[in-house]
């Protein structure tokens, strides 16, 4: 997709959710063209890849391990 592209299509301009984790890159293809899902609460677009992905914690391992 191009930058004229990805400035039609609404995402980032939207108000930030706090149940959405907050990643970098893609972890398909790398890319740093991310956009929030409007119809998923809590996934990303990858603009790129054209993949929707979320990401999910399922904890922390005790220190030490």
């Amino acid at each position: 997709m191009t930058d004229e592209t990805n400035r039609t299509i609404g995402g980032k301009s939207a108000h930030p959710n706090p149940r959405r984790a907050t990643v970098m890159n893609c972890p398909y293809c790398a890319s740093e063209n991310l956009w929030p899902d409007p119809e998923t609460d809590n996934a990303w677009q990858c603009r790129d890849c054209c993949r929707v992905f979320s990401v999910k914690l399922h904890g922390q391992l005790p220190r030490g391990v």
